[in-house]
């Protein structure tokens, strides 16, 4: 599919010079203070404050006292000081929260320091860095939102995401995008009431739009979207959709993204491509299903990184690195990774004509991962996907 070009003069504002010239303005010339509209220097404002606090002294009794000179100079009084300014106390050390700190499983293998010397994995910060993304899990935790759509359904939303990873694949954009604009959906759903089916293609492209701006280099423009959407929306409407999707998530978006996990649990286990692939098949597959949206992302990448493990290796546990690097035990992810594997064997069923992530992988490109057998399935076929109840975040 060819897109518009970003230089069109359809997409950016017409330019009324001829090819190949170049307008140039002439070159002046001013002398500092020979120019009588030339802006005085101001008086440094450090200086200023320098100057107005020099009278104030401060007793070890953490009070506000001024000097003879400057009551003398009619300005505030001790009393009035002490008064206006609000008092400061210092927390003692047994009211800092501090997080739990539990055994090291696998005292002996330290990933990060043995990829210290590469700085791009700055691995100094990495542990704390994905300790933090998981704290941040349940503020972005998703609600069943769907009793607040009557126009809207699982099947609905299945076919948005499948849409939404089709536009990710004709922009070539990163997988982040793609996780963070499904995050975006769902997040904004979950805060508002009686979205109609005629608005989702305009929402997934706002939230894609959104996305692009946070994790690409070069984010496709709005006439693109517009393009691959066959003009169902104009400029205008994108822009009003754009902030209003900012405005209903109060323009925090810096989710903890399973995909960032996966790869991070394939990195400290020395998980080779092929097997990462399988995982993040896994995990792309999951966007489709709304049963999943309120799960733990970091609990969703371990359950996929072991699912897809098990597909190559039926004898694979959960070992302690794992544990290590998740903060999850055996008894934590398996539930989860039998829901996934059961989520696989429902999906040629229940979305049979939605075959964009499962074409996707089942390309050379991505080791054909989309071929690899499933292990045999713990449930009926007939029992419906759902997720764990102990899978929300903690």
């Amino acid at each position: 599919m060819m897109l518009r070009s970003r230089n069109s003069s359809n997409v950016n504002i017409i330019n009324n010079q001829k090819p190949g010239e170049v307008k140039r303005g002439k070159k002046q010339s001013i002398v500092a203070g020979e120019d009588p509209l030339e802006p005085k220097a101001k008086r440094p404002a450090f200086a200023d404050l320098s100057r107005a606090i020099s009278n104030v002294v401060i007793d070890s009794s953490k009070k506000l006292h001024l000097t003879k000179d400057s009551r003398r100079n009619g300005r505030r009084s001790k009393t009035q000081s002490e008064n206006s300014l609000p008092s400061i106390t210092e927390s003692s050390d047994s009211e800092e929260l501090k997080p739990a700190v539990e055994p090291d499983p696998c005292p002996a293998y330290d990933y990060d320091a043995e990829s210290g010397p590469d700085i791009a994995n700055v691995s100094e910060f990495a542990f704390d860095i994905f300790r933090y993304y998981k704290s941040r899990e349940k503020q972005f935790h998703t609600p069943d939102y769907l009793s607040q759509h009557p126009n809207l359904s699982k099947q609905t939303r299945a076919v948005l995401a499948d849409w939404m990873v089709e536009i990710q694949e004709t922009f070539e954009l990163n997988h982040e995008t793609l996780y963070m604009s499904v995050k975006i959906v769902d997040m904004y759903l979950s805060k508002t009431k009686g979205v109609v089916k005629d608005d989702l293609q305009l929402l997934a492209s706002a939230a894609i739009f959104i996305a692009c701006k946070f994790e690409e280099r070069s984010p496709p423009l709005i006439d693109d979207f517009m393009y691959v959407c066959e003009e169902m929306f104009n400029r205008e409407q994108m822009i009003r959709m754009e902030m209003k999707v900012l405005d209903t998530i109060n323009y925090d978006i810096g989710f903890p993204l399973s995909y960032r996990n996966v790869r991070r649990y394939a990195r400290v286990t020395k998980t080779d491509m092929p097997k990462l692939t399988l995982a993040r098949y896994i995990l792309e597959t999951s966007l489709m299903f709304y049963e999943f949206i309120g799960v733990s992302e970091s609990l969703m990448a371990a359950a996929a990184i072991l699912l897809a493990l098990k597909m190559h290796d039926k004898e694979t546990t959960w070992t302690p690195i794992l544990q290590k690097y998740s903060g999850y035990k055996a008894e934590d992810v398996e539930p989860l990774m039998w829901e996934l594997n059961h989520m696989l064997h429902k999906r040629r069923v229940m979305y049979d004509r939605l075959e964009t992530v499962f074409s996707k992988y089942s390309h050379e490109v991505f080791f054909s991962v989309a071929a690899v057998p499933l292990l045999p399935d713990v449930y009926t076929l007939e029992r419906p996907v759902q997720a764990p109840p102990s899978s929300s975040p903690k």
